[in-house]
């Protein structure tokens, strides 16, 4: 019996690597007295697994971790007992079981959503007046976004255009504000980051530092660009 934990990762937490995170969730399940399921062999460890691991340094809205457990709970009651283990920066946001035929999130993901602003109100691009026109020229109007990628195998061009299901930008206190959709997972894994920085050298303004950015992910979701459905949505929490 899989279920599904829905959990936002904020403050100080944003600093926690993944591996770190893992462990943390282990503990807590542990002391939460769910009755998770442990693999078989030499080494048991409790069966576990994790939606697309989170850059140190970004906060979510929605991450997700799939549990398998030897029998069924009280899904309010798992919520508040897991709550109560969590640590500052840490929130239990849902908690759902799933059908016997749906994916693990780990390979389930295809995209997610971002909320990315400047950290300093002062950097070059809060200074440029026609940045949503700029904005409408290098996505709206563009039948391509073609960018070296780096990858562990070296480099290789791709069209960011496609992998990129939302691009809307605001200005909130003179600052540009980002709101994206963008190709998760295995495949195509789309960082913010990467698109920004691909915006910020078609405006012609100098490469910023990663660092320079406040990314915040507000959900991860499954399922095909005319259909993605949040992975907080799958299951019943019954």
């Amino acid at each position: 019996m899989r279920a599904r934990v829905k959990f936002a990762k904020t403050g100080i937490m944003r600093y926690v690597g993944h591996l770190d995170l893992m462990r943390f969730f282990q503990k807590a399940v542990k002391r939460s007295n769910l009755p998770i399921r442990y693999s078989e062999g030499f080494n048991p460890h409790q069966i576990m697994s994790f939606a697309s691991p989170l850059g140190v340094g970004l906060t979510s809205e929605g991450e997700y971790m799939d549990i398998d457990l030897k029998e069924k709970v009280d899904p309010v009651a798992a919520l508040n007992s897991l709550n109560d283990n969590m640590v500052e920066g840490l929130e239990i946001r849902g908690f759902k079981y799933l059908p016997d035929d749906a994916e693990k999130c780990m390979s389930a993901v295809t995209a997610a959503s971002y909320i990315v602003t400047y950290k300093d109100s002062k950097d070059d691009a809060c200074y440029i007046d026609n940045i949503s026109d700029l904005k409408l020229k290098f996505f709206d109007e563009a039948h391509s976004i073609n960018i070296i990628k780096k990858t562990k195998k070296g480099e290789r061009e791709l069209d960011l255009k496609p992998l990129i299901y939302r691009f809307n930008l605001t200005i909130e206190d003179k600052v540009p504000v980002y709101d994206f959709l963008l190709s998760s997972g295995s495949t195509d894994n789309i960082k913010p980051e990467l698109v920004v920085k691909a915006f910020h050298e078609f405006i012609g303004l100098p490469e910023f530092d990663d660092l320079s950015l406040d990314i915040k992910r507000v959900d991860m979701f499954t399922g095909q660009p005319d259909n993605f459905i949040s992975l907080g949505e799958i299951g019943d929490e019954h």
